[in-house]
């Protein structure tokens, strides 16, 4: 497990590091990518401010008489006082400069006027959150903070902040827009309360879904075809379990491996893609045929997709000890398993160990199982859980939208004097957060763009268009093509970035939108104890401790035991929106 969160902690990362790298060469939206949940939820800052603090300047908009300018300079400074949450031990600042006072702050001031000023900072998440808790309780708010969603609707329902909509409408870059116009309404729609937004929501980095990776050159020592239906997944593990596909020489090949937890967005070893092929997702809120929004796990998709999974347990095609396993990843990497599902990242971890382990081994990737009618379905993430809001009263909303314009311009590297700033010095430079807002946002479709950036520039041999991010995977994929696998770690990049996430913008995938990712009130109390019961039942009914009838049961347990009254509350938040 310990070795699964490094892995985990590597990906995002590098996750990061490629959001963080935008092309000095274009200012195109889809050049843009942005990081993963995980990371995002590591940094979990915002930025604060006393309210006392607003009054110490009265800026005037340079075009007030025309249409804002989302880059103007302001004539007079603007204060806005923030908070952060960063670990400044692991920094260490050049000149004199500290985490209140830096290139990026400067930077700021010099384009937009605009003075950005810690009014506190911590060096953990959960500082954070308890100093903002408490900030919140006694309305000693700052100018702009970030805040988790609950504590949006705590403030919008408090009327202690500011209405965004026009200052948004005016400010925001058509960069900034772009990025929040390609999740349609996911986004912004999280942050707008009777029509009016009042938040800038992050986002979080799409297509982590699992798809299928399978041993090549067992397929091809058995004149095997890759999988695209269940039945046919079935066959293909049976070959491999029956004719010692490992060689090992004894009993000991797996076809499938699995997860205790069964499914889940980012979930290595997960069973989504086998849900997904009778339209089954996990853990989300869904509408039925009648229009009706209903909890996925209770439907009778999930029922088919359990009892299939049921039928593969019992002929040994998923791994028997996958319940008790501590970590699914052991058997692949030693290389008892020839499929395994995972996200498009999964070269990097598990199978970096497998090739370590085995040179022959070809892992490839595959949108499969499919569906019926040829789809792949599976469920998608929750798209955003941290908003910036403005405290009530602050008199310039606009600046706050503007800074984010201009840090992004930064980070994106599309200026090329931001792109400038810690040049010398990319100990700092890689410490995005330092700018003033620790607020992640870009394009859903992320790992595919960057892909198609990569791949374009290999298809032309020339990476002079790449930032170093891209350049380094353009370096190892023409390195691993002259020598394959000589450096494990360089086939993990090449095949993650060349071929998983070419797959990511595959016509077959259909994601199912999860419709809600809050917190009701009947939440708070009951919902640990649905998802226990979900967990077991499901568990028990693939294992065959449980008939598949049970599920009836369970649908029925699930509804008396709060299920019915959440599925209320869930209806009424989404019609309220």
């Amino acid at each position: 497990m310990k070795k699964r969160l490094a892995a985990a902690s590597l990906i995002t990362l590098t996750l990061l590091v490629s959001a963080c790298g935008g092309n000095n060469n274009s200012t195109s939206d889809n050049t843009s990518s942005n990081a993963s949940n995980s990371s995002g939820n590591a940094s979990n800052s915002g930025s604060t401010s006393s309210n006392t603090s607003s009054n110490q300047s009265a800026a005037t908009n340079t075009s007030d008489a025309a249409k804002p300018d989302p880059f103007g300079k302001f004539d007079q400074p603007v204060v806005l006082n923030i908070a952060k949450a960063i670990n400044t031990k692991s920094i260490t600042f050049p000149n004199g400069d500290s985490v209140d006072n830096n290139e990026f702050y400067r930077w700021i001031e010099k384009k937009l006027n605009v003075q950005v000023k810690n009014a506190w900072q911590v060096e953990t998440a959960d500082a954070y959150d308890q100093k903002m808790g408490v900030s919140i309780a006694s309305r000693d708010l700052p100018d702009a903070f970030i805040v988790n969603e609950q504590q949006l609707k705590q403030l919008v329902q408090a009327d202690l902040i500011e209405d965004l909509t026009q200052a948004y409408k005016d400010n925001a870059s058509d960069l900034i827009k772009g990025y929040y116009d390609s999740y349609d309404d996911r986004v912004l729609g999280r942050a707008t309360f009777d029509g009016k937004l009042m938040a800038l929501p992050n986002t979080n980095i799409g297509q982590q879904y699992n798809i299928m990776w399978i041993r090549q050159d067992w397929l091809d020592k058995y004149g095997l075809k890759a999988p695209t239906t269940v039945d046919e997944l079935i066959n293909v593990a049976k070959t491999f379990i029956d004719n010692d596909a490992d060689g090992h020489g004894k009993h000991d090949t797996l076809g499938i491996s699995g997860v205790p937890s069964l499914a889940g967005w980012n979930n290595f070893a997960g069973f989504d893609p086998i849900m997904g092929a009778y339209h089954a997702t996990f853990d989300q809120w869904v509408k039925d045929a009648d229009g009706n929004v209903v909890y996925s796990s209770t439907l009778p998709e999930m029922k088919a997709a359990l009892g299939k999974l049921h039928e593969m347990y019992d002929q040994g095609i998923i791994d028997k000890q996958f319940a008790i396993r501590k970590d699914p990843a052991e058997v692949v990497a030693n290389n008892q398993v020839g499929i395994a599902f995972g996200p498009w990242w999964i070269p990097y971890w598990p199978l970096e160990d497998s090739v370590k382990n085995d040179p022959k081994a070809e892992w490839k990737p595959y949108i499969a199982p499919l569906d019926g009618e040829g789809k792949f379905y599976t469920g998608d993430q929750d798209p955003t859980n941290q908003f910036l809001v403005v405290r009530k009263g602050y008199e310039h909303p606009d600046a706050v939208v503007r800074v984010l314009n201009e840090e992004y311009q930064g980070i994106r590297k599309i200026d090329p004097e931001a792109a400038q700033l810690y040049a010398d010095h990319p100990e700092v430079l890689q410490h995005w957060e330092l700018w003033p807002y620790t607020l992640q946002v870009g394009p859903e479709t992320t790992v595919y763009d960057t892909h198609a950036q990569a791949q374009a520039a290999v298809d032309a041999k020339d990476d002079s268009k790449l930032d170093v991010e891209l350049k380094g995977w353009y370096k190892d994929y023409f390195t691993n093509q002259a020598n394959p696998k000589k450096d494990v770690a360089v086939w993990a990049n090449a095949s993650a970035r060349f071929e998983g996430a070419a797959l990511m913008n595959d016509n077959k995938v259909v994601l199912s939108h999860n419709l809600y990712f809050g917190k009701t009130k009947s939440m708070q109390t009951k919902w640990s104890i649905l998802q226990k019961l979900e967990d077991e039942t499901f568990l028990k009914i693939i294992m065959g401790e449980q008939p598949l009838d049970s599920f009836d049961k369970f649908v029925d347990q699930w509804n008396s035991l709060g299920g019915k009254q959440i599925t209320k509350e869930v209806t009424d938040e989404i019609n309220s929106k």
